[in-house]
């Protein structure tokens, strides 16, 4: 079965050595290591891949272990270097570096965002090599993953259900929830006078994932689905997603109910129309839809018929 572009499993997490202060000392000395400005979502790179320092060059910061060991692959979470350009992941670099700056971004999201003990208060330091956070009381604070699901939703023959979403179509948003993003989707693909999309949101507190699907799709277009099967899953690092892709199918039939504050548009496509939409769009596609799982669904799809 093939993956999601950033399911990457490349290099070893060595979780033993995050508490072996010894071994790290030594390691740093060794290491690859990348500069990540989690604030502002880069990491230092140019076109063709991530920019490595070593210890000599690297600039100060919180370090974190990623994994490895020949060589060990550390990130500084700090302030980019004037004259070193940041950049968002590419979909063209290779394998392993975009699995490390998937992991370098995702961990650097925490620690800025989690700056203080949740229930205690008192400020945060790192521990266990930058993956625990810990005060003089309280629990230690661990990182972060948040469970989303995506479902594309078929008719059972040629056509897909895509949605066009306030936050990217140019449509204003309404409602109390109406809270613009700063960050392009993970599940949008691109179309010619807007952006349309696959259904997808996050796990609610005592949900399953597969409810979460169910319950998606009927808030957000009014439907119900069926034949739901999971695909695979992707991290996605802004800020602290696991996307969970699943497939299902609907009857077209079906009147479609869009929830105002969240979808101006959504309606069903064919193959064909999908394939003008990747060759109207394959110039100005952000980075952030060719590499994201509803592609990956979408081209699944395609490859089908």
């Amino acid at each position: 079965m093939s993956h999601p572009p950033l399911a990457i499993d490349v290099l070893d997490r060595f979780g033993e050595h995050r508490g072996d202060d010894e071994w790290l000392t030594a390691a740093w000395e060794q290491a690859q290591i990348v500069a990540c400005d989690p604030a502002n979502e880069r990491i230092a790179a140019d076109e063709d891949g991530l920019h490595y320092f070593d210890a000599d060059t690297a600039p100060e910061g919180q370090r974190v272990y990623l994994g490895g060991d020949s060589p060990p692959v550390f990130t500084v979470l700090t302030d980019l270097p004037d004259g070193l350009p940041g950049r968002w992941i590419r979909p063209d670099w290779d394998r392993r570096d975009l699995a490390i700056a998937v992991q370098a971004i995702a961990i650097g999201h925490w620690h800025a965002t989690y700056r203080f003990h949740p229930t205690t208060g008192e400020p945060l330091q790192a521990r266990q090599a930058g993956w625990e956070l810990g005060g003089d009381s309280g629990r230690p604070v661990f990182p972060r993953t948040d469970p989303a699901v995506i479902v594309l939703i078929d008719d059972g023959a040629d056509r897909v259900l895509l949605a066009q979403h306030r936050r990217y179509s140019g449509a204003p948003k309404t409602g109390p929830a109406a809270v613009q993003s700063k960050f392009t989707s993970p599940q949008a693909s691109t179309r010619k006078g807007g952006r349309y999309a696959c259904i997808a949101g996050f796990v609610e507190p005592g949900e399953s994932a597969e409810a979460a699907v169910h319950r998606e799709v009927g808030e957000e277009i009014g439907i119900k689905i069926d034949h739901l099967r999971y695909v695979s899953s992707q991290p996605w690092p802004f800020p602290r997603s696991l996307m969970l892709a699943y497939r299902a199918s609907a009857d077209p039939a079906q009147q479609l109910v869009l929830q105002d504050e969240e979808i101006s548009d959504a309606r069903w496509f064919t193959r064909d129309e999908v394939r003008q939409m990747w060759v109207d769009t394959q110039d100005s596609t952000p980075s952030a839809v060719r590499i994201s799982i509803a592609r990956f669904l979408i081209d699944g799809w395609l490859a089908e018929g």
